[in-house]
């Protein structure tokens, strides 16, 4: 054995209760050890302060980089050195002073190493803060820092267990950190001393500006990284099979075709398999560091692989499984895996699929001498790459890579956009030269600025995620702007999460709810006493009533002078009926006047009225239901029956609207109709408890019946006789022959689509039928999976394929105009379906209660407050010394409490001769819904509905959906 190899054997020498084992970080553990070395070791830790983070310079590019020194696996003890960093102009990472200068240090100078560590004495001082020495300007430089950037699967670090030892500014503190993050730091730190760029450690996850701040640098840290250093965890036997499997036999090809035959590869295809399960693949933020990174190293223990390597492996896995299934054929042979007829179900939906996947298609190749006409208007040089995908096709297309935050959902995809480039919040106030081209420009770059703020709400997030997908596909192409409403992303988030499950959020939420409580008890009126708003209404008819010489409008300036309102002047509407009221509502939470005798001031308060209203406190929102949670996403990986570990596997139907792509559609549902941004409105309502969406569109028909709910595929035998094909039911005869399906029902089944969002075949038909045939439908359902499996039938296995794509987790429903559909499993009877304008599909919404005339008022208040607060933070961005601001009150027409109806001869008779738009108009404030989700309605997909609507003269409503 030669010397390397050697030293590449020591590690699986030691064992591993001992390569694994870490430096923990609270002193009591101590006298619970039982290596007896290493306890007084951590009791001397307990006089160590705790690392504490000092704030970066705001509007700079400056990083912290964790210098790691070298040390062997027995010992327990990780030892590092932070220190701080700026990238220049040429983005190139200089290392800083404690005063964030750039150290100096002479140009020449012996034993300099090309990773920026010095061993003179000229390099010491200026890593202790110092210049070097006396030399002119002339003969000195900056430090050039190298580095390695760290893409790991995240743990517990707030409350890690274990600790490392950080140097900085000649003091030693402790810092806690996960297993994982721990043992990562220990295995890489056994070849040599390393510079490494960690999020974990570098950024400080307690500061929300410090945060957005440097996940907006981010694309910059991993591009400018010499390599990022992929860490799946320590090394089993599966893991080290599956290395070296890729490493000698996969990636030869000489023999590839034998490694997909013989019965003793069977193992190592399963190995592979569980590789790429990994915790590793499923996590959000390794998209963008993969695909930014120059190179990467992928370990696994003491084990490693270039990722170029594991790349091609998982690719060429993908296909033959894909195309072929000879590998779950493969695995039939083994007895020991033969029970499970699917091993390799839906691998291609994998985290390590999908990343490798993206990795190709995020990023187009080009010359570094080729300027983008965007970089030169940024002032950035050339890249060698640029970006293909929208933030919409990563976000939406991307939902199998889970996140701890859920703001990640979102921001951990906005540096690879096309259309996208992170910006903090301090850099729009600051106006740094990036923030002015980008906001000046905007027109003319495809990149538009997005903010990372993790202060913000995370409804918030959605909301301006799903305007700027909304705004960005509308200036594509407006008939499909609003298909984000029918793509699953959202993170499952309730009210008070930050990490959704976790048992730290759980202590948090806890210790937040003993500090209410405390706070309660001594202060009950402010932490529960609700907030009163005074609204001034005065009759038109009093008003009338005062000293003649004016109009109704000068008269009501002089009444608001005698009641001292701030603006008298203010334009407010006068209705013409004296029984009516003028209603001012933006006169705040105090009164106006008081009553100084029996006519108040001069008289006033006998002509106007003064009301209190109890205006319920600001509360946390929920997500609303036009956004589509993460839940209902495809596939999702969990346990299978008959199988030791988890696996890939269908939970949902794949999205009707599919996957987003400039100038293809599934469907054209509103044909011409387009999307209209001036309806378009968001309203964020915290008092009254909602989040709305303003979209316009039509009614188009209404739920009459729901059937059976498809569980795992299968098509229920209820279903036929809803499709009007009894007949299939019925026991047959030997030699009998079955009718044909009916049209609408078998296309029902698979969406009216074939494989690939294409027409379906006529062959569908015969598919259908053999289907229902031979799928046990004796039993009460077809079981489609049984006959992709066992029918040995390529034919019913495809259409069997396309229909679980279509309606698993879906429920058949039957409209009133008789229309077969299919829709989410929430529909109920009476739910209406709606084309909605910007959107290829018919939705399903929900309608809720009528509001009342306070909510009404109470609704148009809020949005008053809300516009205000928006018009706050937009001076305070542009720092605007004085700004005049001009809030709009809007004002609803006469509530109708009656059940409304669209009934011509009802208005009639009630003497109103108003058309049905404008009754639709007068109708929609008072009316809000619940967004159940997109829906296939049989021959409705293609403009029927538009031209239907048309022909009957039915009017377009404004709906809000909360």
């Amino acid at each position: 054995m030669s010397q390397r190899q050697a030293y590449d054997a020591l590690p699986y020498n030691i064992p591993r209760h001992i390569r694994s084992k870490l430096l923990p970080f609270d002193a009591e553990a101590a006298g619970r050890l039982d290596d007896v070395l290493l306890q007084p070791r951590l009791l001397e830790q307990a006089s160590i302060p705790e690392f504490k983070y000092q704030g970066l310079p705001q509007n700079r590019k400056v990083i912290r980089i964790l210098r790691l020194w070298p040390g062997v696996l027995e010992n327990p003890q990780i030892d590092c050195e932070m220190f701080e960093a700026e990238f220049d102009e040429d983005d190139k990472l200089l290392r800083l002073d404690k005063d964030c200068k750039v150290v100096m240090v002479p140009k020449k100078t012996p034993n300099t190493g090309s990773d920026g560590s010095r061993a003179d004495n000229n390099a010491n001082s200026a890593s202790n803060g110092g210049t070097g020495d006396n030399n002119s300007n002339n003969s000195l430089e900056p430090i050039s820092i190298k580095y390695e950037a760290l893409s790991w699967r995240w743990g517990d670090e707030k409350n890690g267990k274990y600790a490392v030892m950080i140097h900085k500014d000649g003091k030693l503190h402790r810092k806690r950190v996960s297993e994982t993050l721990g043992l990562a730091l220990k295995y890489l730190r056994f070849e040599e001393e390393r510079f490494l760029w960690i999020d974990a450690i570098c950024i400080n996850q307690d500061k929300d500006d410090e945060r957005s701040s440097q996940v907006a640098m981010m694309s910059l840290v991993y591009a400018a990284a010499t390599k990022a250093c992929v860490w799946l965890g320590e090394d089993d036997v599966e893991s080290t099979m599956a290395i070296k499997f890729i490493r000698e036999d996969i990636n030869q090809l000489k023999n590839f075709d034998s490694l997909c035959k013989d019965q003793q590869h069977a193992p190592k295809w399963r190995s592979l398999l569980m590789l790429m399960q990994r915790p590793w693949f499923s996590r959000r933020w390794v998209v963008q560091e993969i695909v930014l990174a120059k190179n990467a190293l992928v370990y696994c223990g003491p084990d490693k692989i270039e990722w170029q390597e594991l790349a091609i492996a998982v690719e060429l896995f993908v296909e033959v499984e894909t195309a072929t299934h000879r590998l779950s054929e493969l695995m039939k042979k083994d007895d020991k895996f033969s029970v499970i007829p699917n091993w390799f179900e839906h691998i291609s939906e994998l985290g390590a699929s999908l990343l490798v996947n993206a990795t190709a298609r995020v990023y187009r190749s080009r010359e570094i001498e080729e300027t983008d006409h965007n970089d030169d208007i940024l002032g950035r040089k050339g890249a060698s790459r640029r970006s293909l995908l929208s933030l919409e096709y990563l976000v939406t297309s991307l939902s199998i890579f889970d996140c701890g935050r859920p703001h990640d959902s979102v921001y951990a995809l906005v540096a690879i956009a096309r259309d996208a480039r992170p910006f903090a919040p301090s850099a729009l106030i600051e106006k740094t030269q990036e923030t002015l081209v980008s906001e000046l420009c905007e027109d003319f770059l495809e990149q538009k600025c997005y903010i990372l703020d993790y202060s913000s709400p995370y409804p918030d997030v959605c909301r301006d995620f799903t305007q700027f997908c909304i705004e960005r596909c509308a200036s594509v192409d407006k008939v499909q702007a609003l298909d984000i409403l029918c793509r699953p992303w959202a993170k499952d988030w309730r009210p008070g999460e930050t990490v959704p499950g976790s048992q730290e959020q759980k202590v948090e939420k806890q210790k937040e709810s003993e500090t209410s409580e405390s706070q309660q008890q001594k202060t009950p009126a402010q932490a529960t006493k609700p907030e009163r708003l005074y609204v001034i209404r005065i009759k038109v008819q009093e008003l009338r009533k005062r000293p003649a010489g004016a109009d109704d409008k000068q008269k009501l300036i002089e009444l608001l002078k005698e009641i001292q309102y701030h603006n008298p002047s203010q334009e407010f509407d006068i209705p013409s009926n004296p029984e009516e009221f003028v209603e001012i509502w933006n006169c705040g939470r105090e009164p106006y006047y008081k009553a100084t005798g029996a006519n108040g001031v001069n008289g006033a308060q006998t002509t106007t009225e003064q009301t209190q209203i109890i205006c319920p406190a600001e509360k946390e929102l929920a997500l609303p239901s036009w956004v589509v949670r993460i839940t209902a996403a495809p596939f999702d990986i969990f346990p299978h029956p008959g199988m030791d570990m988890v696996k890939m596997g269908r939970k949902n139907a794949d999205p009707l609207v599919g996957a987003p792509q400039d100038g293809h559609r599934n469907y054209n549902a509103g044909q011409t109709k387009k999307l209209d941004l001036k309806t378009l409105k968001f309203r964020r309502r915290p008092r009254c408890h909602h989040y709305s969406l303003y979209v316009e569109g039509f009614w188009l028909d209404t739920v009459e019946s729901v059937a059976q709910v498809s569980q795992g595929g299968a098509i229920p035998g209820e279903w036929l006789d809803m499709a009007g094909w009894p007949e299939a039911r019925r026991p047959h005869r030997p030699g009998e022959v079955l009718p044909d399906p009916p049209p609408e029902f078998w296309r029902t089944l698979v969406a009216d689509r074939g494989m690939y969002d294409r027409n379906p075949p006529y062959y569908y038909a015969r598919a259908c039928k053999e289907t229902i045939v031979k799928g046990g439908l004796q039993s009460g359902a077809v079981d489609t999976t049984a006959l992709m499996y066992n029918e040995r039938n390529s034919i019913v296995a495809e259409f069997c394929r396309r229909v679980q794509a279509v309606i698993w987790n879906r429920a058949l429903i039957k409209t009133e105009k008789g229309n077969l559909g299919l829709a989410s499993n929430k529909v109920q009877k009476g739910d209406i379906v709606c084309i909605i304008y910007g959107c290829t599909v018919p939705l399903i919404l929900r309608k809720k209660e009528y509001k009342s005339m306070q909510e009404r008022r109470l609704e148009i208040f809020e949005d008053g407050v809300e516009s205000i607060k928006r018009l706050v933070r937009k001076i305070k961005r542009n720092r605007s010394e004085a700004v005049t601001i001009l809030v709009e009150m809007e004002y609803p027409e006469d509530y109708e409490s009656e059940d409304l109806t669209d009934d011509e001869e009802t208005a009639k008779n009630e003497g109103r001769k108003k058309t049905k738009q404008e009754k639709a108009k007068q109708r929609d404030p008072y009316r809000h819904y619940e967004f159940l989700g997109e829906s296939y309605i049989y021959g409705m997909m293609d403009g029927e509905a538009v031209r239907q609507n048309f022909y009957k003269l039915k009017p377009d409503h404004l709906f809000e959906i909360r």
